[in-house]
């Protein structure tokens, strides 16, 4: 029987994956959630694009074009800024904004399709920005199963969001109001995971148990990545990071 720690071996698998639900299951369970309601904002704004008012090939190429800023705004804050407040900050944004449209009178037809514009704005920066997130809030060893189990949760997500959209049918606001609800709560759990921009990442579960909130190792500084050396001793890399 194996340890919480040391290589990862095939016949481990089962136990290791066990092992960081059991001692992370903050981290897990808000990642998974965290991914799947980006994914219901993300698409269902897109999927909602031709049922706002005015010209559907407008409005579908303005949703397409209003990722472009997205996409660098979220580039420039993982180079510079906390994972953790970048990621929240922009899904309050996203999530305020869209809980704002019911406000908006009907006769304010092009504030309402601003206002859906800034919230995909901020819902696409999270979504590409969480990428990064996810995987730098796992060690080394379960990495790619931790991303893995994000990206599975995310495609739950994409597969419930044309929902979402049907639910205009009942009321045109309802899918704004439901998605900005989820999408501020998430924001809310962002806040609650560890920091990891410029943090020396564990390679193995036992250093992320140890590390409790990935904070600094004495004697590193910021933006150093820490990996094994074949004998066993640690040494300090340049931070991959973006």
């Amino acid at each position: 029987m194996s340890t919480c720690g040391g290589s990862l071996h095939s016949g481990e698998i089962v136990e290791q994956i066990l092992c960081i639900l059991h001692s992370k299951a903050k981290i897990c369970m808000f990642s998974y959630f965290r991914r799947m309601i980006i994914s219901v904002g993300y698409f269902g704004l897109s999927l909602n694009t031709p049922n706002l008012h005015g010209d559907p090939y407008v409005n579908c190429f303005l949703s397409a074009i209003i990722e472009v800023p997205a996409y660098i705004i979220a580039w420039l804050l993982l180079r510079n800024f906390s994972r953790r407040y970048s990621t929240s900050s922009t899904l309050f944004l996203g999530g305020v904004v869209l809980l704002f449209i019911q406000l908006v009178p009907q006769h304010l037809s092009i504030l309402s399709i601003l206002l859906v514009m800034l919230g995909k704005f901020g819902i696409t920066s999270a979504f590409s920005m969480v990428y990064v997130y996810t995987a730098e809030l796992y060690p080394t060893v379960v990495r790619n199963m931790g991303v893995g189990a994000s990206s599975m949760a995310s495609r739950l997500g994409s597969i419930l969001s044309p929902y979402f959209v049907y639910l205009g049918a009942y009321d045109k606001h309802l899918p704004f109001v439901l998605m900005g609800s989820l999408t501020v709560l998430v924001g809310i759990f962002t806040l609650f995971l560890p920091e990891t921009h410029g943090m020396p990442l564990p390679d193995t579960i036992e250093e992320m148990l140890r590390v409790k909130g990935f904070k600094y190792k004495k004697g590193f500084k910021k933006g150093t990545k820490l990996q094994k050396q074949s004998n066993g001793n640690l040494k300090v890399l340049s931070n991959t990071a973006l």
